[in-house]
């Protein structure tokens, strides 16, 4: 099955597409002054989840998880590294970004600096932003399409939307998070339903929930998938309820919304 790139995604993103996907992954009696993509989980059609880890601050806990990810080649999660941590975890181990990534794992933006983004200016957000991507493009030698946007101290606020709009991004939440005790965690993620966002943090409570938790799911039949799987699988059903064959731009959606 072809997937969207985010040049793909905007095609499709015009104002009655955008309003497709933010009519069904955002309450809009909660937050109706947001008008970007917001997603707290994907379809609840398919057996599919998305393990999200905020920060990536430890070096050690990194490369524990990056072998427990090696332990089960068919799981991609996303990272949302904050920017400064880019760089550090580089110079570190050198290749730690360009492995992660050519194993199919994603990576969103989570600020330079964990900075509250509702409390920048919209122009200050996008030239941390930019920042953010400058640093990611200088370890992976190449530019990369980053889709999600995970908001520090998850919080949605105006600036966010800004930013959203302006660099074409997803804002990514969760319908499990935080991460913490496995006693808590597990059970939860053997409750999940189909479509869940789980969030993490690069710590050592979060990986043994991760650790206890991948057996069980490659067991159960889970597909663990990046954000874009599920978001891309969510954005085709959506465009194509009645089965229409998959092609990319607005013809295709009218076509499969008429």
């Amino acid at each position: 099955m072809a997937e969207f790139s985010r040049r793909d995604f905007l095609k499709l993103g015009g104002a009655a597409f955008l309003g497709i996907a933010a009519g069904r992954f955002l309450p809009l009696d909660d937050e109706p002054n947001f008008t970007a993509p917001l997603i707290w989980h994907g379809s609840r059609k398919f057996r599919t989840i998305a393990f999200t880890y905020d920060d990536c601050y430890l070096l050690h806990r990194m490369q524990n998880l990056e072998a427990l990810l090696n332990r089960f080649p068919s799981f991609q999660v996303t990272f949302f590294p904050v920017g400064a941590k880019i760089l550090d975890l580089e110079r570190q181990d050198p290749g730690l970004w360009n492995r992660l990534v050519e194993r199919g794992h994603e990576i969103g933006y989570h600020t330079y600096d964990h900075v509250n983004i509702g409390v920048m200016s919209p122009a200050g957000a996008i030239k941390d932003f930019d920042k953010w991507q400058k640093t990611l493009n200088q370890v992976l030698g190449r530019d990369y399409p980053v889709r999600f946007v995970r908001p520090t101290y998850d919080i949605i606020s105006y600036t966010l939307d800004v930013l959203c709009q302006e660099r074409g991004l997803v804002a990514a939440l969760f319908s499990i998070g935080g991460g913490g005790d496995p006693q808590v965690v597990v059970p939860a993620i053997k409750k999940s339903k189909g479509g869940d966002i789980v969030q993490m943090h690069i710590r050592s409570q979060d990986y043994l929930s991760s650790e206890q938790a991948f057996p069980w799911l490659l067991e159960n039949d889970w597909e663990l998938v990046t954000l874009s799987r599920l978001y891309d699988d969510y954005l085709k059903e959506k465009v194509n309820p009645k089965g229409c064959e998959h092609e990319f731009g607005s013809p295709l959606a009218r076509a499969c919304l008429d």
